[in-house]
């Protein structure tokens, strides 16, 4: 691919192809009045190994405009897309790639991979062709978490954990800001773990031990939302977000817990009828366009898919 293709109008121009080949983009139903429980489960799908399409290691979970479902796999170093059924749709390796860790997906269906012993996020177009590679002024480190988070706009923000900093890349994938969350916020204090993106340009923060989530907008600390029990009784590195609620893995692995985004407690979502009552760590869940919630089984190699009404 060209050098000279200008990075800014990378998810546009996947969008507007998309649009043209006949895809059809999701949009999430009219707003009816629930029924049902308010977790539904619908399917498990998922094989065991190290081929193409299938799932040895996986470690990250995210979801597109359209729900199809992408893995991170750091057995088989696998970037796999499969329909919200299971089917598979693409699986690809990367030379560069050998430790693929967090991902996550634009709004034009390019594919972000982070990689914490190159101390870099890798950039894939949707066929699965490398684009870019962001570098990092990070120590490269097995040991170290490395999230990503892709905003509405194509900004790009990464989180190094070890670091307690946060990367902030441009839709044109210059590097903007490198700031550290806990210095931006008024009152927060914790030690950054996690981040997703929010409505327009907006980044969510979670901590370790705490008992809140931030918001920053272009960097700016704008919101601390206050979520109630004690940060023992919570996870703090699992947790999604929906056009309304909070979704936010406990640590025994069994319960998601949902709040408002202003913080308001909405539900505990059980999951044990299909995980079991054993102990396991957080599960990594995403939130479809159409409101159903995908949690990966790392332990059994599977992603458990439900539909939430609330």
């Amino acid at each position: 691919m060209s050098a000279r293709y200008h990075a800014a109008s990378l998810t546009a121009l996947l969008s507007a192809l998309s649009l043209l080949s006949g895809c059809a983009v999701a949009v999430a139903p009219a707003a009816v009045q629930n029924a049902g429980p308010p977790l539904q489960f619908l399917s498990a799908w998922g094989v065991k190994g190290d081929d193409p399409g299938k799932l040895d290691q996986p470690t990250s979970i995210a979801t597109d405009v359209r729900g199809n479902v992408y893995i991170a796999d750091a057995g088989s170093q696998y970037i796999d897309k499969f329909q919200p059924s299971g089917t598979p749709l693409l699986s690809f390796q990367d030379d560069r790639l050998k430790h693929p860790q967090e991902i996550a997906v634009d709004r034009g269906g390019a594919i972000y991979v982070s990689d914490p012993v190159r101390a870099a996020v890798f950039v894939f177009l949707p066929d699965g062709s490398r684009y870019r590679e962001l570098r990092l002024q990070s120590r490269p480190n097995e040991e170290n978490t490395l999230d990503v988070a892709v905003a509405d706009d194509g900004s790009v923000d990464v989180l190094d954990v070890n670091g307690s900093k946060l990367f902030d890349f441009a839709p044109s994938f210059r590097l903007m800001h490198v700031w550290t969350p806990a210095k931006n916020a008024e009152t927060w204090n914790g030690h950054p773990n996690s981040i997703v993106s929010g409505p327009a340009d907006a980044i969510f923060v979670s901590g370790i031990a705490t008992n809140s989530l931030v918001r920053f907008d272009e960097g700016k600390f704008t919101a601390q939302i206050n979520l109630p029990g004690e940060p023992a009784a919570r996870g703090d590195d699992q947790f999604a977000l929906s056009a309304n609620y909070i979704f936010q893995a406990d640590p025994d692995g069994r319960m998601i817990h949902v709040w408002t985004l202003a913080g308001a407690p909405k539900a505990d979502l059980d999951l044990s009828p299909q995980l079991g009552d054993g102990q396991r760590s957080a599960p990594p869940i995403a939130i479809t366009p159409t409101g159903d919630l995908l949690v990966l089984d790392t332990q059994q190699a599977r992603v458990l898919r439900y539909h939430i009404n609330l």
